[in-house]
């Protein structure tokens, strides 16, 4: 990638402060999707003994860097899977690369599925939100924004897909399943009716049963 000013400076901290030895950006300032104001997305790895989090303002971005120990670089986990695509910024010999090829064979092998008493749980769930939020009080319209939070999870958890995060999961039900993606479009507008939102859940998680 062409220097970046912010990155260089992050880079430059990094190593110095903690002497990590591998940086990776990743989110949508890696895979293109970036506009004026996504974040910097950061994953470093070091001689350090506990994970930790630096959240901040740079030059008017938001950066957000999350610094691991060494050992998962060897062993992946599902934890790391949002930084599949990430790109190399720093690394000791090949470790980065062959940490990410690593995270390829983990997505691959796909989620553990959920046993099919919490499957049928979370439907129940959902379904329970959808009546409750139709009171309309301040309770109700909470439990509204929760189920809709909750349902584009549930989507991927209930067939046994990974759960990529908002973004990615929008863009994987645009292309291969446009009409929930449409319902779902629709239930998140500001003046959704209740309706939309009915619909949004018969789509997620089916018929309730009798």
């Amino acid at each position: 990638m062409r220097s970046d000013p912010i990155i260089d400076q992050v880079r430059k901290e990094l190593v110095a402060a903690h002497a990590v030895h591998t940086i990776l950006l990743y989110g949508s300032r890696a895979d293109g999707s970036a506009g004026a104001d996504s974040d910097y997305d950061v994953a470093a790895f070091g001689p350090i003994a506990k994970s930790f989090r630096v959240s901040r303002v740079a030059d008017g971005a938001y950066l957000d860097v999350f610094v691991y120990p060494e050992a998962p670089l060897l062993e992946p986990t599902e934890e790391y899977l949002k930084l599949r695509g990430s790109l190399v910024i720093l690394q000791r010999g090949a470790e980065a690369e062959d940490f990410l090829s690593k995270l390829e064979e983990v997505f691959r092998h796909g989620p553990e599925p959920l046993p099919s008493d919490e499957v049928e749980a979370r439907k129940v769930w959902a379904h329970k939100m959808a009546a409750r939020m139709q009171r309309a009080d301040l309770e109700g319209n909470y439990r509204r924004v929760w189920l809709l939070t909750a349902l584009l999870e549930d989507y991927f958890h209930i067939r046994g897909l990974w759960y990529q995060g908002p973004k990615k999961s929008l863009r994987w039900l645009e292309q291969f399943d446009a009409p929930t993606y449409d319902a779902l479009r629709l239930a998140l507008e500001p003046n959704a009716s209740k309706e939309a939102v009915s619909w949004l859940v018969h789509l997620v998680v089916g018929k309730p049963d009798a």
